[in-house]
């Protein structure tokens, strides 16, 4: 197929528009004190409370920067990596425009086989060096943003987080590559003959598990690695680099130095998976729980028994939100939902379940939070423990009114801390060996011991404290293993490993010091919990979800294991690769934002990033940001196409506070018509320039609240226009200059959490008030005043919607033929009166989930249908509807890119009435989202 130069420019601006959107704009917190680390090849940026653990990075960085980017022949740039360690949320990334990596640096709560803060940074230091080695030639000050959009325009998601998921495990003794549960759903599906495409394994699936795309990435990559060895991505980019913009630039590079199309690297690549993970086809020895099976996956978590027997579980599933049920013959009741939560997590005890949940600073995105959960599913009470303190994995004591929670400082410091649950304070805290992470605790019977995972430089290992004189043994000898959910059997210890590449329960004999299998399941056995009876509840995996299962409490016959680590694919791994540079002196010196303040980095025609191609204004803007997202500084020019003039501009914007400031000059062209005294049917056209300042402050807040999320805030402006060079010296009743009109605006939004089929909150309350006015004009008047409601409730099945939108306003002077309310369809197509207020009901629900690939061009996911109905003026229309219809919409991702997915609707919409000069109007739309 032959792509022109339009599909490529459209192609670019949606990628760029892609990449900037995935990247936040969240400020981390005022209060916080900056410090900085400087280094020929990185800036290291830090909160003061990080010192320690940002010193011991950069002792490491040099060495990792060199790792990640040999293979790729290139020597990265000096880059800018933030530390933002006040944020729970485990993750990382690079960006340009402007060119930085930010580190989350709090350890995850689920087990890893090798320590954070090193391997995330060989991940993304592995971008770094992707950024340079293809668009590193277009810099800063004026080009990052074209950069980051050839960037993504060229190389598929697949290929550069897999890269880096390569990078991490082979040039490390852990990484992802080697945890047998993170490659298990292709596994499973493999094995299970759920025989997907190339494009849904890229792309995702509403209906179906499959794993993202940088599991199949690494598996592609790696295969690359394997066949065409190791400096075969270097010759791919830098022949890229050469031709970036040739249309399937990818696909031709990696045609010519590999022999393989995308399509045959995948199908090569499940080949070889296919005769490794044959021997999975095994006889399975568990016992399901039966429950009632729906018609998309499910995941039964966790599953655990209270002292009465009664079964329960943390149910997820892409039709419902998260969810603790209890099963009973069959069938799972739900007990309570969960809200958001870094990981899955709860536990029972007798009438009680406990959960850790996410929380955030409801002005700053970056400050967040763990808090306790304890809730008693008999008398509906619900007690939250928050300390503003990142708690994880909490855990009742047996026999007394405490819970045990995991404590992670702000200098990722661990400790054991100890909350009686009336009083809500600390009694007890333990402190672990500096450097070492921990993960799920869990008491023995007596109460007196736990047992934890922790993690260090040597790898991972279990380890048990007795509370009675806080002695620390370590159980195990140092492993890169996934080890997960510790539990005692008397004295002995049952865990889940991934020995011989395979997740399984384990059990641990204190007195023989052996380890012994006990289970031996087909594609992977986790979360084990002791019942009453001694016998072992635990998770097994399938295609179509975690299934609850129950063992007994015994060794699996004729198993054997192996104590080595697991290398999933790659030929000849590298251990032990990193190396501390000694000779390194960091020199700790304070960062002040406002430094970076004229970080001018790109260039970009468009001042909306091309969110809307309607009355699109060409022109050229110049853009800075600073490094922690609390200024923006924009200066351009754009020419209006309809009006035919010019528009210079200026735009500051700074967010390090609870207020966000945003000031705006403008100078530019207009035109307008006047009637001629007299000549009732004669106008003139004429035309000024004018200077227009406008000022916004808004104070925007957000929280989370079990499984709600609300938002809500003040927002005031105004503006200043100075008018001039008036074309028609003889026009009269012409305002020469308009005074600060003021607007206010108040909202609030409550709305629950949404699963991933969801089309729209099940449940919905928003309201907005806008105010304008103009106490400072004589020759103009006026005022406006709008309500807009909009409110969500379930439909008849999953997933449906109902919608209930109503607003209205009051207008007097010049504001009365203003509008802030939304306008029924088909506005445009009948004589209306002044409309004061408008209601809509529509009701949404999901038709299809396909996943049909048309070539490489377009990929299917979902279709949606749509029937509404629009009211006008209610008070006099007898409550007719103004117009009513219906609609059809096709979710779906254009030339294999993961992001953005798109959205193109059509309606068919009815007038109902009698000036209508056509009756039924056909509308279309397109959209995006991330």
């Amino acid at each position: 197929m032959k792509i022109n130069i339009l599909t490529i420019i459209i192609l670019l601006f949606s990628s760029l528009q892609s990449f900037s959107q995935i990247y936040d704009s969240d400020q981390a917190h005022s209060n916080i004190q900056w410090k900085q680390i400087n280094s020929p090849h990185f800036k290291l940026i830090f909160p003061s409370t990080f010192e320690n653990s940002a010193t011991a990075l950069s002792y490491q960085l040099d060495a990792i920067i060199k790792k990640a980017s040999e293979e790729l022949d290139i020597q990265p740039r000096k880059i800018a990596i933030i530390l933002q360690s006040n944020h729970v949320n485990p993750n990382g990334y690079v960006q340009l425009a402007p060119r930085k990596s930010e580190f989350y640096t709090t350890p995850p709560s689920t087990p890893d086989n090798i320590e954070w803060l090193p391997n995330l940074a060989l991940h993304e230091m592995r971008h770094v060096a992707q950024f340079d080695k293809l668009t590193g030639r277009l810099k800063r000050p004026f080009l990052e943003l074209l950069a980051l959009g050839l960037f993504g325009l060229n190389l598929p998601a697949w290929f550069f987080e897999g890269d880096a998921v390569y990078t991490e495990t082979a040039y490390s003794t852990g990484g992802r590559g080697r945890l047998s549960s993170w490659d298990m759903p292709l596994r499973t599906n493999m094995i299970s003959n759920k025989n997907y495409t190339f494009d849904k394994y890229i792309l995702g699936s509403y209906k179906d598990i499959v794993p993202s795309f940088y599991t199949i990435g690494y598996f592609l990559n790696t295969q690359i690695e394997n066949t065409k060895g190791p400096t075969v991505k270097a010759d791919i980019l830098n022949n890229m680099r050469h031709h970036l913009i040739r249309p399937y630039n990818f696909n031709k590079a990696l045609k010519k130095y590999t022999g393989y199309t995308s399509n045959s690297l995948f199908r090569s690549t499940i080949d070889s998976l296919r005769t490794v993970w044959v021997d999975s086809l095994i006889q399975e020895t568990n016992h399901y729980v039966e429950i009632a099976k729906g018609r998309y996956p499910i995941n039964y978590l966790i599953p655990q028994e209270n002292a009465s027997g009664e079964l329960f579980a943390l149910m997820t599933s892409p039709e419902k939100t998260s969810q603790i049920v209890k099963i009973e013959n069959g069938k799972a009741r739900r007990i309570t939902y969960t809200g958001q939560q870094v990981n899955p997590y709860f536990q029972v005890k007798e009438n009680f379940v406990l959960w850790d949940e996410y929380r955030r600073n409801a002005r700053f995105a970056k400050q967040t939070h763990q808090i306790i959960n304890i809730y008693n599913y008999k008398t509906k009470k619900l007690q939250s423990i928050s300390h503003d303190k990142r708690y994880y994995t909490p855990i009742m004591h047996p026999n007394e009114s405490q819970v045990a929670v995991i404590n992670v400082s702000l200098d990722n410091y661990v400790s054991v801390d100890f909350i009686d649950i009336t009083s809500e304070t600390v009694v007890n805290s333990i402190d672990l060996p500096e450097g070492m992470q921990a993960l799920q605790p869990n008491f023995n019977k007596q109460g007196d011991k736990i047992v934890l995972i922790v993690i260090d430089q040597r790898g991972t290992n279990l380890m048990e404290i007795d509370l009675q004189n806080n002695q620390q043994t370590l159980l195990l000898p140092w492993e890169n293993q996934q080890l997960e959910r510790p539990v005692y059997a008397d004295n002995n210890i049952v865990y889940k490993a991934n020995y011989n590449g395979k997740d399984q329960l384990f059990l641990f004999d204190r007195l023989s010091e052996s380890i012994s299998p006990i289970t031996n399941d087909q594609f992977g056995a986790f979360n084990p919990t002791l019942t009453s009876e001694n016998s072992i509840l635990y998770n097994a995996y399938q295609y179509d979800g975690y299934y609850v299962a129950k063992t007994a409490l015994k060794p699996y016959e004729n198993a054997i294991i192996a104590l080595k680590n697991f290398n999933n694919q790659i030929d000849q791994p590298i251990e032990n690769p990193i190396q501390i540079d000694s000779s390194f002196r960091p020199e700790i010196t304070k960062y002040n934002s406002l430094s970076d303040f004229f970080n001018f980095h790109s260039l970009t025609v468009s001042n909306t990033n091309f969110e809307s191609f309607d009355n699109y204004r060409p022109g050229l803007y110049w853009q800075a940001n600073d490094l922690l997202n609390t200024s923006q500084l924009k200066v351009g020019y754009e020419y209006d196409l309809e009006r035919q003039k010019s528009i210079y501009s200026t735009e500051i914007s700074y967010q390090k506070y609870y207020p966000k400031f945003t000031l705006r000059y403008e100078n530019r062209g207009q035109i307008g018509q006047a009637g001629v005294v007299g000549r009732p049917d004669t106008t003139i056209n004429f035309d000024w320039r004018e200077h227009y300042v406008s000022a916004e402050v808004s104070i925007p807040f957000t929280k989370f609240r079990r499984n709600y999320t609300y938002s809500y805030g003040i927002n005031t402006g105004t503006s200043y226009t100075k008018r001039y060079n008036l074309s028609l010296s003889t026009l009269r009743d012409f305002n020469m200059d308009i005074r600060f009109p003021i607007y206010h605006q108040v909202y609030l939004n409550r709305n629950s959490l949404r699963s991933k089929m969801d089309l729209a909150p099940k449940w919905g309350q928003n309201i907005n008030i806008i105010y304008r006015y103009l106490p400072f004009e004589e020759q103009v008047n006026g005022e406006m005043f709008s309500v807009l409601t909009n409110f969500y409730f379930p439909g008849i099945v999953n997933n449906h919607s109902f919608q209930v939108r109503f607003a209205f306003q009051e207008f007097s002077g010049d504001y009365q033929y203003s509008y802030d309310i939304p306008l029924v369809s088909g506005f445009g197509h009948f004589v209306s009166p002044k409309v004061t207020n408008t209601m809509m009901l529509n009701y949404r629900l999901p038709i299809a989930y396909p996943d049909w690939a048309l070539g490489s061009f377009s990929y299917l996911k979902r279709i949606q249908g749509l029937i509404f109905t629009d009211y006008q003026n209610i008070e006099n229309s007898s409550f007719q509807p103004k117009s009513m219809g219906i609609g059809l919409s096709l979710d779906f991702n254009l030339f294999r890119y993961a992001l953005p997915e798109f959205n193109v609707g059509s309606r068919l919409t009815y007038i109902n009435d009698a000036s209508a000069t056509q009756k039924i109007v056909p509308t279309f739309s397109f959209s995006y989202s991330y």
